[in-house]
């Protein structure tokens, strides 16, 4: 069995600035194997930060070609990059396009962009970049067993 990535959409209660309670919704992304450890992980990692009521409100799988994290403390935020990688059939000759989602950890869009080209100098194909969006991911879990 392969590991997914699954997007996690969850609604938890934690200390607001001024000491109440605060709600928020939030969405994170998880590498694992299933659905139920899926929950059980993202619910290991929040409740630290949960003082009242946690729900994860919707699971699924989505496919990321690639991560592209950084320790950079200016870029907090993630963007959902779409590219197309194209190739040359050998046997037609014709042109092949295939679309990649990836996940760039950066500070704005300009920034993400940036990031991108500079991962893909390492590829050995040809990209074209199609769209930059804002994702509401928060943070990312990479797999670890329990």
């Amino acid at each position: 069995m392969l590991e997914s990535w699954f997007e996690c959409k969850v609604t938890y209660e934690r200390p607001g600035e001024k000491g109440a309670n605060t709600k928020v919704n939030e969405s994170y992304l998880m590498k694992d194997f299933t659905f139920s450890s899926v929950e059980k992980r993202l619910t290991m990692e929040l409740q630290p930060f949960v003082t009242g009521e946690f729900n994860i409100n919707e699971m699924k799988r989505v496919k990321y070609g690639e991560i592209v994290d950084t320790q950079d403390e200016s870029a907090d935020k993630w963007y959902k990059c779409k590219i197309v990688l194209v190739t040359i059939d050998e046997s037609s000759a014709k042109e092949k396009k295939t679309p990649v989602l990836m996940l760039v950890k950066a500070e704005s869009v300009p920034d993400a962009i940036t990031r991108l080209n500079i991962h893909m100098t390492s590829s050995v194909m040809d990209y074209e970049l199609t769209s930059v969006n804002n994702s509401p991911i928060i943070d990312i879990f990479q797999y670890q067993s329990l």
